[in-house]
């Protein structure tokens, strides 16, 4: 989507921004999504607006690149009949397994923490 809010609403996880069934990330991105949306609405200072931007800006780097993972993995899995070579050779060279990163969110208010 081009943009994952309007007025007064925000798309969140699937909803706005599914990786694709074949990345593995569904969970995790709409968890981190979530923290840091509630983080930016706990430092907006009623400002829902700036909230909103400010999580979308911190979160599409991140999508982005689960989105291509789950691009990659589709491709795999609807190729024609492969060969156990082939099956090995994707698995000790999974794009998704080397991009798999650390999630390093702000510090946001203690009333607005995950976890």
């Amino acid at each position: 989507m081009e943009r994952w809010s309007k007025s007064r609403v925000v798309l969140l996880g699937d909803v706005g921004y599914c990786a694709a069934p074949t990345s593995g990330r569904g969970t995790s991105q709409a968890v981190i999504g979530a923290c840091i949306l509630a983080g930016e609405l706990a430092t907006a200072g009623g400002e829902h607006t700036a909230a909103f931007a400010a999580y979308e800006q911190q979160m599409r780097g991140y999508v982005s690149l689960h989105q291509q993972a789950g691009r990659e993995g589709a491709e795999r899995f609807f190729m024609g009949q492969p060969t156990q070579e082939m099956l090995d050779l994707i698995a000790a060279n999974a794009p998704e397994v080397a991009r798999a990163q650390i999630v390093k969110l702000k510090d946001y208010p203690s009333a607005a923490r995950c976890g």
